[in-house]
C-alpha cells in the first residue's frame, strides 16, 4: 500500500477498480469469487441429504417437509460462507411471510456488492426456498418482485429463488437454439429488472448441487445476473419499512456457532 494513500483511501480505489472491471474479463471475477465465497464445512452434508431426498419415488408428507426445512438450513449454510456476512434475518411485511433477508457492512460486502451490480446503499439480498417438485410460478416469482419493490426497495439489491426446479418459463438446460419469446416468470423476471435495475435469479439442485466449491455461489449468481442485463434498462420506485421476526428454531442453530 502507498504511504501517500490511506487505508480508506485505498478500499475506494479497489471498489472503484472494480466497478470499472469489464464484464468481459472472467478470471478477474472467478478470482475475486473465490476470496469472497469460501463454503461451509457442514455444506456438503447438507447437500448429501438432500440429493438423498431428492431420489425418494414416494416421498411422505412428512419427509416433504423436512426437505423444506433441509433446504432452508442449507440456503443459511451457502450464506455462512461469504466474507463481509454481518446479519441473515427473517422478516414478517403486513401480508406475507418471507424467508431471508441477508446484509453487510464492511468492505469485503461492499466489494462483494460491486461484483453482483449491486447499489452500495441496497446492500440486502432476499432468500427464498421452494423445495418442491413444481417449478416458481408466475404469482410466486410476481410476489417476491412484490416485496423487494414495495417493502424493501431502499435496502434489498438482489433476489435469490432456491428451488428444485427451477421457475416457470426459463430456458431448459441443454437447449440448443436461444429463447426468442418471454412467458410467464421469465417475463416477470425481466419486467421487474427494467423497472427497478435489480435481478431475481433463480437456482436450481443442479446449481446448489455445486455450491460446495470456492468462488461457486457468486460465479452462478454473475452468470445468471449478466443473462438477465442482456434483456431490460433501468427505473426507480419507492419503498415501505418491514417488521422483523425471529428466525425459526431450526435455522437459528446453525448460527449460533458462528457468532
Amino acid at each position: 500500500m502507498s504511504d501517500h494513500l490511506s487505508a480508506g483511501g485505498y478500499i475506494v480505489s479497489l471498489l472503484q477498480a472494480l466497478k470499472e472491471l469489464p464484464k468481459e474479463d472472467i478470471n478477474s471475477r472467478n478470482q475475486i469469487a473465490s476470496y469472497l465465497y469460501e463454503p461451509d464445512s457442514r455444506l456438503s452434508e447438507y447437500i448429501e441429504k438432500l440429493k438423498n431426498y431428492i431420489n425418494l419415488i414416494n416421498p411422505t408428507k412428512k419427509e416433504r417437509q423436512d426437505a423444506g426445512y433441509l433446504l432452508e438450513q442449507i440456503v443459511v449454510i451457502v450464506f455462512c460462507g461469504l466474507r463481509g456476512l454481518s446479519r441473515i434475518k427473517s422478516f414478517r411485511s403486513v401480508g406475507a411471510q418471507y424467508d431471508l433477508l441477508i446484509s453487510g457492512d464492511n468492505e469485503d460486502w461492499l466489494c462483494l456488492c460491486n461484483l453482483l451490480f449491486m447499489k452500495d446503499n441496497q446492500r440486502g439480498i432476499l432468500i427464498e426456498a421452494k423445495c418442491t417438485q413444481e417449478k416458481v410460478s408466475h404469482s410466486q416469482f410476481a410476489r417476491l418482485c412484490s416485496l423487494m419493490e414495495i417493502n424493501l426497495f431502499s435496502t434489498t439489491g438482489l433476489g435469490i429463488f432456491f428451488t428444485l426446479n427451477g421457475a416457470t418459463g426459463f430456458p431448459k438446460k441443454g437447449q440448443e437454439s436461444r429463447q426468442k419469446a418471454l412467458s410467464e416468470a421469465r417475463s416477470m423476471q425481466a419486467l421487474f429488472h427494467a423497472r427497478t435495475g435489480k435481478a431475481i435469479v433463480v437456482l436450481d439442485q443442479d446449481d446448489i448441487f455445486t455450491l460446495d466449491k470456492p468462488g461457486s455461489l457468486l460465479q452462478i449468481l454473475i452468470s445468471k445476473i449478466h443473462d438477465l442485463e442482456d434483456l431490460s434498462g433501468l427505473a426507480i420506485e419507492p419503498c415501505e419499512s418491514p417488521v422483523e421476526v425471529d428466525l425459526p428454531a431450526h435455522l437459528k442453530e446453525l448460527l449460533e456457532p458462528n457468532q
